[in-house]
């Protein structure tokens, strides 16, 4: 199935990052969708997002949305160049810098909903979609269209970038943060079925705060 592509914010956007072995696919997946909001390709930090998401600092657990949210909106996120993101676990002792300059937004729930998710790619945001993962996110092959099928074998954050359509059915263009070798130079779709059966929230990035 070969989707054909009405709304692609592809180039709109760097590169697909490469998170690695670290629990930080929501701080990757709402750093892309607050430097698009922006309207900047100007990398931001998600180091320095995900380390103040994380309860009690412990950076090496995975964050929720409620979680990024309220870092996002206080203290908010550098540049990337001000704190880079660490391959490997930082150590226990390390903190990110201090006395950089911080772009900080507002967040809400989104409906968690193909209608939902092509509502809000329509009026030009990208959506952070949590789901559930199934074994085809592991070993993506072309078309690059994740099944549905199979059972659960994890959960993940990624961001809705594009919509598009393979024979009458809806299809929604994903950027993943597992790098550019990653199914499509890091983008793969996910299809109604896929939607109505794995996600789970919705996030939404909305106005800057000064």
């Amino acid at each position: 199935m070969n989707f054909v592509v009405h709304l692609d914010y592809r180039t709109e956007l760097g590169p697909a990052r490469d998170q690695g072995a670290r629990p930080t696919c929501v701080a990757h997946a709402s750093t892309t969708a607050h430097e698009h909001a922006r309207g900047s390709k100007l990398p931001l930090s998600p180091e320095y997002l995900h380390y103040f998401a994380s309860p009690n600092d412990d950076s090496e657990d995975g964050v929720d949305f409620p979680e990024v949210s309220r870092a996002l909106f206080d203290p908010g996120q550098p540049a990337e160049t001000d704190c880079p993101y660490r391959t490997n676990e930082p150590p226990p002792e390390w903190a990110p810098p201090s006395n950089v300059s911080l772009y900080r937004r507002s967040s809400t729930s989104g409906a968690p909903n193909p209608a939902g998710v092509e509502a809000l790619l329509n009026a030009g945001r990208l959506p952070v979609l949590g789901i559930a993962t199934t074994s085809a996110f592991y070993d993506p092959t072309p078309p690059w269209v994740m099944s549905h099928a199979g059972p659960i074998v994890g959960f993940h954050a990624v961001v809705a970038v594009g919509v598009g359509t393979a024979s009458a059915s809806r299809g929604f263009l994903i950027r993943n943060s597992w790098g550019t070798d990653w199914a499509d130079a890091g983008h793969a779709w996910l299809d109604d079925a896929f939607v109505l059966r794995h996600l789970q929230e919705v996030l939404v990035l909305t106005d800057e705060v000064s």
